[in-house]
């Protein structure tokens, strides 16, 4: 490697003469959340594992499901190659055929397998069926027609009295045909409100009942196809690609974030707490900078409504013991025996976090977690009972959370799949940045405007996508960012809600996946590839972006000291004088020298003074050295729009 100060004119490089482009060999990716359109994913992750190894993977809602199911299938490959199990999981090939085991019939010959995962509450099915109806792919008025149908076909006891009641005039006396057209009508209207009332009363008693979702994601016990319903699938899915049987023969052990961790491999998903108002990396966070695994805890009960029955044993088996401020000694013994600490991060099931960032509102059913609201134990200095708290889809709080994995400078490419709108079908559907001015525009959300219901229901739409996506949607068209995201744009009548997909469009949609990982492989691990949009390329990208907005940000910083030196807001205090709260202040105040013997600091004043000169001595030598040439702006050249470095929380 050239020493970091060798001199090199790139204008007199002979191209003959340069080494060969570099490859990556292991990828990170990050998949965004849409439902049924997560369809798009097994075919790019099969694609991607024969170029890459996969190591860190992350997503939201469908994409939490696929990062799963891709990590699976990974440590199942690192397993057998390490010969940890005599079979191969063959994880990646089982990946492939997902598409078309999920778009055969159902056992029940309802529909495909995809929409048997979803298996609503016998209550709730009439608005269930409701819901399917009004996300189909007819026209307007068949909808209405198809929702008509499915609540008289639920309530039609209700519906027939209604009719009975209203038309009852009728039996006596038809006087004219006006006051029979008006009774009609009034009868219409009668039967109608009866159905929307039903409905209601359904949906506002029943809902919450069933953590607000149509859906638990698990199986009623009288159910014969207990294997189809979306949560006991994924789990005993995921463990079958990685081998978990072969590795922990007879345990039926779920897979858990060590056995993953073992293998280097980093899964991540994001969840939404709607109680604390944010949303949460999963697994939760335990170490010296952040506490989140230590304050929740689950109840048995409900986690067996939600959860196979082998995964609630693993938890309630591994559950940490109560912590002091945690101790039920006032609580019923029937709660005590039923709320258990979250086993600690590694030992958490990965179907847990995944279940829990694959929780469509009014869909699935959110989780339940409780914790302490220590804010209330702060003011009464008394026991305060765990409080319930709800988690719901990641994708309410972000739902492409390409930041996940990313570091000042990669060592590796981290792919993002991302999710789009297309207008019509002969859209291009797979879209990559041509070359580095690529990727910069925004696609427009539009949305009626000629009045009615639509236009509202269109704006009030757009308000909650931007509430929602804006984080990632900006940060998807910065560089560094848009030269390493394939976008997938589906049709309003693909992915989504369409829980009802035929089997040839779930096959088309996944085929677009395959698509756009073999791009992905052309680009970044294909040796020998003279594509503009390389790892070289995006090397080069991040490297010029950090330098220049890491000179803006320490330029705001020199400024910043300037302007309150010589001032009772001087920093240089903090150095030397014992002053702000104690349990912030430096070690080893005024003690600033370093050993001469070794060059080292003994005291952290010494260090924290020493680092923050140092810090000072970039922007100061960029501004003289700029001065005499101005050709050294860091900032010159670099990828448009820069990003700016800020402090941010660990989510």
């Amino acid at each position: 490697m050239p020493e970091l100060n060798q001199a090199v004119d790139s204008e007199a490089i002979d191209p003959q003469s340069q080494p060969p482009q570099p490859f990556a060999t292991e990828c990170d990716l990050v998949m965004k959340g849409g439902i049924t359109s997560g369809i798009v994913y097994p075919l790019a992750i099969k694609e991607l594992s024969s170029a890459f190894r996969l190591r860190s993977i992350g997503g939201t809602s469908a994409g939490a499901i696929a990062a799963a199911a891709a990590a699976a299938a990974e440590l199942g490959r690192q397993r057998f190659d390490a010969g940890l199990v005599a079979a191969d999981p063959e994880g990646f090939v089982k990946l492939a055929k997902l598409p078309g085991y999920l778009g055969s019939p159902s056992a029940d010959g309802r529909g495909t397998k995809l929409s048997a995962l979803f298996k609503p509450l016998p209550a709730l099915r009439s608005i269930f069926d409701v819901l399917m109806a009004c996300v189909s792919d007819q026209q307007p008025g068949a909808r209405i027609l198809a929702v008509l149908a499915t609540l008289l076909r639920r309530h039609w006891l209700a519906a027939g009295l209604a009719l009975i009641v209203g038309t009852l005039p009728l039996w006596f006396s038809a006087s004219s045909w006006a006051v029979a057209l008006w009774l009609l009508g009034f009868s219409a209207l009668l039967v109608a409100g009866t159905l929307i009332w039903r409905s209601a009363r359904l949906l506002f008693q029943e809902l919450p009942d069933n953590g607000f979702g149509l859906c638990s994601g698990m199986p009623e016990n009288d159910d014969p196809q207990q294997d189809e319903a979306l949560t006991q699938w994924l789990s005993g899915y995921i463990d079958d690609l990685a081998g978990q049987a072969q590795a922990f023969p007879g345990q039926q052990k779920p897979l858990t974030f060590s056995d993953l961790q073992a293998h280097g491999i980093d899964l991540q998903m994001m969840t939404t707490c709607l109680t604390l108002g944010r949303p949460f990396r999963l697994p939760f966070d335990d170490d010296e900078n952040v506490r989140e695994n230590k304050q929740f805890m689950f109840r048995r009960s409900e986690f067996a409504k939600l959860f196979p029955a082998h995964v609630v044993t693993w938890m309630v088996a591994n559950a940490r013991p109560p912590a002091e401020d945690q101790r039920r000694t006032d609580a019923a013994p029937a709660d005590v025996d039923d709320l258990f600490n979250l086993p600690e991060p590694g030992d958490l099931p990965v179907i847990l976090a995944a279940r829990m960032s694959l929780s469509f509102p009014l869909l699935l059913s959110a989780v339940p977690l409780y914790c302490i609201d220590y804010r209330k134990k702060l003011q009464t200095q008394q026991y305060v009972a765990p409080e319930r708290c709800w988690f719901t889809d990641g994708g309410v709080g972000s739902n492409f959370p390409i930041h996940f994995f990313d570091k000042p400078l990669p060592t590796r490419p981290t792919f993002g799949l991302d999710l789009g709108v297309a207008d019509s079908a002969s859209d291009q559907r797979v879209v990559f940045a041509q070359d580095n001015g690529g990727a910069r525009l925004t696609y427009w959300r539009r949305f009626t405007e000629g009045g009615g219901a639509g236009s509202i229901i269109g704006f009030l739409s757009a308000a909650l996508s931007v509430a929602k996506d804006w984080n990632h949607e900006t940060l998807s068209h910065l560089p560094g960012f848009r030269d390493r995201i394939g976008l997938v744009r589906l049709t309003a009548d693909e992915g989504g809600l369409n829980l009802a997909m035929p089997q040839s469009r779930i096959l088309q949609l996944s085929e677009y996946g395959a698509t756009a990982g073999r791009e992905f492989v052309a680009r970044f691990g294909a040796p020998g590839k003279t594509l503009e949009m390389n790892w070289e390329n995006h090397q080069l990208i991040r490297l010029r972006l950090l330098l220049a907005s890491l000179g803006e940000q320490l330029q705001h910083l020199d400024k910043g000291l300037q302007v309150t030196a010589g001032t009772t807001g001087d920093y240089s205090r903090f150095f030397s004088q014992p002053v702000g709260p104690q349990s912030y202040r430096f070690t080893g105040l005024g003690q600033w020298s370093a050993d001469p013997a070794t060059g080292l600091y003994g005291s952290q004043a010494g260090l924290a003074k020493w680092t923050l000169e140092q810090l000072l001595s970039v922007p100061r030598m960029a501004a003289a050295s700029q001065q005499t040439t101005p050709g050294t702006r860091l900032d010159k050249r670099v990828p448009k729009p820069l990003p700016e470095l800020k402090l941010r929380p660990r989510i």
